[in-house]
């Protein structure tokens, strides 16, 4: 078990103990993020519907104005800010864990302790995503030479990846790398603002240390949250109702046992929220 000491001007020190994990503790994770969903049905796959809904709308504003093109590039920054849209969930999984009887006034609460935190981190994913788009019709203008093409000129992207390998490997290389960047600054970072009084930018520090600690059970959930996703998007948004709230509350139960407060520590506060 390795320890996490983080330490500034505000903060004068928080000890968490990051323990060493199997890498089929991710299974368990989707395991808790599903008798979550079972726990309360109708609060999970209502917000898991308005997570669709956003999705679709996303996608059918994106055809409405002839961009049929980047609709996959869309799919792939969806994975960028999937994570700042379960939020919700992780507050009601902290309250679950904690039992309280108001659920609505207790989330309320949990949210509203650090918005600051939360909005600022937000705003960071959206960034990565806009950057991401943006990058990606550049790839794709460079290769295919093609822009802005319509609905009529555009090709598959299977079939664009098979008729130019290049564009495969860079388009390719520079996903994976994004996604593993953001990846290890979110996957504990956000559920890690919900629990305590910190700054994003320390959060996601210690993210990337409980991260990659624990890099054979994080990359299998980082895969789980991955082929869950692709498939919620593949069934026109509909296995996202049920995938979203799994995911969102498997990611509060991830955090909770990869890094651990330890408020027993000589000179450690205590900063849950």
């Amino acid at each position: 078990m390795n320890t996490y000491v983080l330490a500034t001007d505000q903060i004068p020190e928080i000890r968490f103990a990051i323990p060493r994990l199997p890498a089929k503790q991710a299974l368990s994770w989707l395991q808790s993020g599903f008798d979550d969903l079972m726990a309360a049905p109708m609060t999970g796959l209502l917000y898991g519907l308005a997570v669709a809904a956003l999705a679709f709308l996303l996608v059918s504003l994106t055809l409405g104005i002839n961009r049929f093109y980047l609709v996959p590039f869309i799919f792939g920054g969806f994975l960028v800010i999937a994570p700042i849209l379960s939020v919700g969930l992780m507050a009601m999984a902290k309250h679950r864990e904690r039992q309280d009887e108001n659920a609505s006034e207790t989330v309320r609460r949990i949210l509203a302790a650090n918005t600051s935190g939360l909005a600022l981190m937000g705003l960071f994913l959206l960034m990565v995503f806009i950057n991401w788009i943006m990058l990606s019709n550049l790839l794709f203008g460079g290769v295919f030479h093609e822009l802005m093409p319509t609905y009529s000129d555009v090709r598959p992207l299977p079939a664009m990846l098979g008729q130019s390998w290049p564009f495969a490997l860079v388009f390719g290389g520079v996903a994976l790398v994004l996604a593993l960047f953001v990846f290890r600054i979110t996957a504990v970072s956000l559920p890690m603002l919900i629990d305590q009084r910190i700054d994003p930018v320390n959060a996601a520090f210690a993210s990337w240390r409980a991260v990659g600690d624990n890099w054979p059970a994080m990359t299998l959930w980082a895969a789980l949250i991955a082929v869950l996703t692709t498939i919620g998007i593949l069934t026109y948004f509909v296995g996202l109702i049920v995938v979203t709230p799994i995911l969102g509350y498997g990611s509060w139960h991830a955090y909770r046992e990869t890094l651990i407060p330890d408020t027993t520590a000589a000179g450690s506060r205590d900063t849950d929220i």
